[in-house]
C-alpha cells in the first residue's frame, strides 16, 4: 500500500506538471485562516557564503526615483494583511523619494505562484513579491528573472551596515543565499511547536516538561491512562499526543532524533539513515502503546482545551486559535509551547515562512523595491507586523518594540526562548512535492496494518522516490 501511495504522488506530479504550493497560515480570505504548515528553506549545504566587502555598486541619481511605481504582490490576509496595507500606505506618505507602492493581495500562495508563472510568459511581472523559497528557486531557474539582492544588502549607501546585518536572526539570514546569490530576503517566519498543558501535567505528577522522548512518552502514557480510568467513557483512547503527520511535524521528529534529510554531497535527499529509522520507530511504538491517538479534526484545538490531549502539535501562528479554544471551553489551565524532544537533549523546532523576492527590472525600479523591503523590515515597522501576525521577529532589535505584546502573549514569549533550537528544511524546488512524501510516510506509520519491521524498506523506497522527484525538478 505504501508503494501505491508513493506512485500516487508521482502520478500527481506527472499529471499536474507544476508542483502544488501550500499556502501559509492566514492567507486564504479576509479573516485569519489556518492551513498546514509550509517549510521552504534552502538546503543547508548551499547556505554559507562570505559577505563581500562593501563597494559602491548602485550608482543612481535619487531624483530619478521620484514617481517610480513598485507593484507588490503578497498573500497576507486578516490582521497581517491589514497591517501590511497600513505599512504600505505609511511608506507612500513618508518616503523621501516619492516612490509609490501599489500592493495587490493574491488570495493565497497557490494563486500568487500561478500568477507569477503567467506573468513570466506575458512579461508583466510585479516589482516585488512575497513567496516561499522553493517557489523562488523555481523562478530563479529562468535566467535573468530573479534579482540578486546581495549588491543591495551590501551597498554602502543603500544597503545595511554590518551591524544591521548582524541584527537579523542568523538562522533566517543565511537561508536566503543560494550558491552565492541572495535570491530573497526574510519577510516572515513561523515555527512548528508542541503545545503542552502545564496544569494537567502537574496534576498527573509531573513538575517539569519532558526533556527527552522517553519522558515525553511517560507523560503522554500517563495522560492516556488517566482518561481511560476516569468516570467519562467518552474520552477513553485519548489523553496523550494527538498524532500529526504534516510534513513539518514528521520532519521535526526526524530532526529531533538527529536525522539529516539533505544528502551530505548536496545531491538531493537522504532519508534512509539510522536516525530517521529511530524517529519513526519511536512514533510507531508511542502509538501502539496507546499513548498517541488520531483525531478526526485537522486542528486539535478543542481536544487540547478539553484535556483529551496533553500534547498537540501546532504552529506559532496558530497560538491565538488555541487561546480562543480554551476560552470557549471555559478552561483556565495554564499551557505553554515546547520544542520537539531529543534523545541527545538537543531539542528542535522547525521554522518556515515566506520571503521577499525582487524581479529584474529597471535600475530605478529595483532600487525602489529594495528600499520598500528595507523599510518594511526596519525594527519599528516589523514590530507592527509581528503584533498583527503573531510570528517571529526576523531581527533582534524588533523585540525592543514588542515588550507589551510579549507580556500579553506568554506562549509567544515562550516560543521566543526556543529560537536557538531552530532548524530549517530543504529549499530545493522539489521540496514542494517531496515534503508530501514525508507526510505520507508519517501517515503510513500510524496505519493499523503497518508494522515497525517495515520501516527500513519504507525508507529505502522513500529515498528512491525523493531522488526521482528531485531529478524531475531539474536541480
Amino acid at each position: 500500500m505504501l508503494n501505491v501511495a508513493f506512485m500516487l504522488v508521482l502520478a500527481l506530479v506527472a499529471c499536474e506538471g507544476t508542483p502544488p504550493v501550500t499556502p501559509a497560515p492566514g492567507t486564504q480570505g479576509s479573516v485569519p485562516t489556518r492551513t498546514p504548515a509550509v517549510t521552504n528553506f534552502p538546503p543547508p549545504v548551499s547556505q554559507a557564503t562570505a559577505t563581500p566587502t562593501p563597494v559602491p555598486v548602485i550608482e543612481i541619481d535619487t531624483e530619478t526615483l521620484g514617481g517610480v511605481k513598485v507593484t507588490f504582490w503578497h498573500a497576507w490576509s486578516g490582521p497581517a494583511g491589514e497591517a501590511i496595507q497600513s505599512l504600505v500606505e505609511a511608506f507612500n506618505a513618508e518616503n523621501e523619494y516619492g516612490i509609490v507602492v501599489e500592493s495587490a493581495y493574491q488570495d493565497n500562495y497557490n494563486d500568487l505562484y500561478d500568477k507569477i508563472d503567467n506573468a513570466i510568459l506575458t512579461g508583466d511581472l510585479p516589482s516585488l513579491a512575497v513567496a516561499y523559497n522553493y517557489q523562488i528557486q523555481d523562478w530563479d531557474a529562468n535566467p535573468g528573472l530573479v534579482a540578486d539582492l546581495e549588491p543591495y544588502v551590501n551597498d554602502p549607501q543603500w544597503g545595511l551596515t554590518p551591524a544591521e546585518q548582524a541584527d537579523f536572526n542568523p538562522t533566517f539570514w543565511g537561508q536566503e543565499v543560494i550558491d552565492g546569490k541572495r535570491t530573497s530576503f526574510p519577510a516572515q517566519r513561523s515555527a512548528q511547536l508542541i503545545y503542552y498543558n502545564l496544569t494537567w501535567a502537574s496534576e498527573l505528577g509531573f513538575d517539569a516538561p519532558p526533556g527527552s522522548p522517553d519522558e515525553f512518552k511517560e507523560q503522554a502514557c500517563s495522560a492516556a491512562q488517566a482518561n481511560k480510568t476516569d468516570a467519562d467513557p467518552q474520552n477513553d483512547g485519548t489523553g496523550g499526543w494527538v498524532v500529526s503527520t504534516t510534513p513539518s511535524a514528521v520532519l521535526s521528529w526526524i530532526y529531533a532524533f538527529g536525522g539529516e534529510v539533505i544528502d551530505p554531497l548536496g545531491a538531493g535527499y537522504r532519508f534512509n539513515t539510522p536516525q530517521t529509522e529511530a524517529a519513526l520507530t519511536y512514533l510507531k511504538e508511542l502509538y501502539d502503546a496507546g499513548c498517541a491517538w488520531q483525531s478526526a479534526d485537522d486542528y486539535p484545538d478543542e481536544e487540547f482545551a478539553a484535556r483529551r490531549a496533553l500534547f498537540v502539535t501546532g504552529s506559532l501562528a496558530d497560538l491565538s486559535f488555541q487561546t480562543t479554544a480554551f476560552e470557549r471551553a471555559g478552561n483556565a489551565d495554564q499551557w505553554t509551547v515546547l520544542a520537539f524532544p531529543s534523545p541527545e537533549k538537543q531539542p528542535v523546532i522547525d521554522v518556515y515562512g515566506p520571503s521577499f523576492v525582487l524581479f529584474e527590472a529597471t535600475v530605478e525600479e529595483k532600487l525602489a523595491a529594495w528600499l520598500v523591503v528595507k523599510w518594511l523590515t526596519s525594527p519599528e515597522n516589523q514590530a507592527r507586523f509581528i503584533a498583527a501576525s503573531g510570528t517571529y521577529p526576523i531581527r533582534s532589535s524588533t523585540l525592543d518594540h514588542l515588550g507589551e505584546y510579549a507580556a500579553e502573549h506568554p506562549q509567544w514569549s515562550a516560543a521566543l526562548e526556543l529560537l536557538p533550537f531552530a532548524q530549517s528544511e530543504p529549499g530545493y524546488a522539489s521540496w514542494s512535492v517531496v515534503r508530501w512524501v514525508v507526510s505520507e510516510v508519517g501517515t503510513q506509520v500510524f496505519r493499523y496494518y503497518f508494522t515497525a519491521d517495515r520501516i527500513p524498506a519504507t525508507l529505502e523506497l522513500m529515498d528512491e522516490t525523493a531522488a526521482e522527484l528531485h531529478a524531475r525538478s531539474g536541480e
